[in-house]
């Protein structure tokens, strides 16, 4: 019996399993407060005697409350360097086995320790979300045909697997579920982005290809690939594609782009995971917006957004959410990290059930492809270029441009004295904010999602009239150095020319 005639003679039982597991799901998530206390309270007892909780004092849940502090990465990446490159856990009872991988905002990288509990937990994610799609869609047939997700890559370090999380998810996937997937892990981990795509494009191109996961600009890339290598529009070559699950970016500048190449039809599903773990999905097929996942492991707490710069903010746990404030995440799980800030910020629209948007980042940020531009990247990159150039500037914002086919980022800077040699410096720059962050220096690779960024030069005076036409005219008052959209842009630009 083929592939194809087994797929769709066991589709309708395997919706029905996942309708079973949506059913209990529900059942099982009447009090969410409750959950999570047992939870953290389980984590605390589990790595009471792990060297991190034991020099905090912490043993149960009051002195957790009263001694653990906030962290961010770069504040207890000493410990996790020692895991990683000597093997000694000073994190947590449970055994490491692997490290999600991702760049940082203080380094090249930030490594995530991940227990095999973990990595099940993202597995347990995958199946939620599955089953809450066939759930919102009972005439779903995923399951009749395969699914093409976009997979980074992964390393052996000594006795721990090193990579992204989608190439984490890959390398332990459990044997049942591959024959789902295409193309096979071996190429889907592939290193060398042109050569992974060199080999998957005519994998995938004859493959009855019924839902796709990934970030957007790279999704991008793969399906006008996939239509140069068939000469097809890429709705004859799936004809019967049915759901988008992203997460990572905002879907929102390509969203236009994936209704053109399908018509409309393909259903576009939120998913909200990182490094850390998996956090959140869309929960409903008329509503994006994201709802907490509380069978991964992860405990949740909240700092008020107008806390986030405060030395030692308030602390909220879930029954303290108020609907349209917003919240930084800040989560706490078994492989070892307790009360670590996540940086993103959310914004609460429903309460019991929580639901929730990503609004953004704790700091100045543009990832609009992936890129994760922080604005002490930008800072930096200018405080390097003095070195070389003479120049000397008032002030910068930076958009995203999103093209035909890929985009770039657009620098906007009031000059007091500009630099002699402006291409040069143009060129400079773009150099030196690839060496300073990774994730934009992959997204630079070979011009595929970004293109060099480009310079806009303002008229003096430009941003003191968009502060004074906007009544920010103070002396702590400035444009946003980073900004999602080109709106601010706009407006410089507007004035600029009145």
């Amino acid at each position: 019996m083929n592939n194809i005639l087994v797929f769709k003679v066991y589709s309708p039982f395997i919706n029905q399993i996942f309708v079973w597991y949506h059913k209990r799901l529900k059942k099982n998530s009447t009090n969410s407060l409750i959950q999570q206390s047992k939870l953290l309270d389980k984590i605390i007892r589990s790595n009471k005697e792990s060297t991190y909780l034991k020099q905090l004092g912490i043993h149960n849940l009051d002195t957790f409350i009263s001694n653990c502090p906030l962290v961010e990465y770069d504040q207890i990446e000493s410990q996790i360097l020692l895991l990683k490159n000597k093997e000694v856990n000073e994190m947590c009872a449970s055994e490491i086995v692997a490290f999600s991988k991702s760049s940082g905002t203080t380094s090249r990288s930030k490594y995530i320790p991940m227990t095999k509990s973990s990595i099940q937990a993202n597995f347990t994610a995958g199946k939620t979300m599955l089953s809450q799609y066939i759930a919102a869609n009972p005439e779903s047939k995923i399951f009749e045909g395969k699914n093409f997700s976009l997979t980074g890559s992964y390393m052996k370090m000594g006795k721990y697997i090193i990579g992204d999380v989608s190439s984490l998810f890959t390398y332990f996937l459990s044997p049942w579920y591959k024959p789902f997937r295409t193309p096979n892990v071996k190429i889907a981990t592939i290193a060398d982005w042109n050569e992974k795509l060199e080999k998957l494009v005519p994998i995938i191109a004859k493959s009855d290809i019924r839902w796709i996961a990934g970030v957007p600009s790279w999704m991008r890339i793969v399906i006008d690939k996939v239509e140069d290598y068939t000469k097809s529009e890429i709705k004859a070559v799936w004809p019967n594609l049915e759901v988008y699950f992203y997460g990572g970016v905002n879907i929102k500048p390509f969203e236009s782009y994936f209704n053109l190449k399908f018509d409309g039809k393909l259903k576009l599903w939120q998913t909200y995971n990182a490094s850390e773990g998996f956090f959140g999905l869309q929960m409903e097929k008329e509503s994006d917006s994201i709802g907490l996942l509380f069978n991964t492991e992860n405990y949740y707490e909240f700092i008020p957004y107008t806390n986030i710069h405060q030395e030692k903010p308030k602390v909220f746990s879930l029954d303290k959410l108020e609907i349209d404030n917003q919240y930084e995440l800040v989560v706490t799980n078994n492989s070892g990290l307790y009360r670590y800030r996540m940086g993103d910020v959310i914004k609460v629209n429903q309460l019991n059930p929580i639901r929730f948007e990503l609004v953004g980042r704790t700091k100045n940020s543009i990832n609009i492809f992936g890129e994760e531009l922080m604005v002490n990247n930008t800072e930096q990159a200018i405080g390097e270029l003095h070195k070389e150039f003479n120049f000397s500037i008032k002030d910068y914002t930076v958009a995203p441009v999103i093209d035909a086919m890929s985009g770039h980022h657009h620098w906007q800077i009031e000059f007091i004295e500009m630099p002699q040699d402006m291409e040069n410096f143009k060129l400079r720059l773009d150099e030196v904010v690839r060496k300073l962050n990774s994730d934009y220096d992959a997204k630079r690779y070979n011009d595929l999602v970004l293109k060099p960024l480009t310079i806009e030069i303002l008229k003096t005076n430009s941003i003191d009239k968009w502060l004074e036409y906007h009544n920010r005219k103070t002396v702590q008052a400035k444009v946003p150095k980073l900004w999602k959209d080109n709106s601010i842009q706009k407006q410089l630009t507007a004035i600029m020319n009145a």
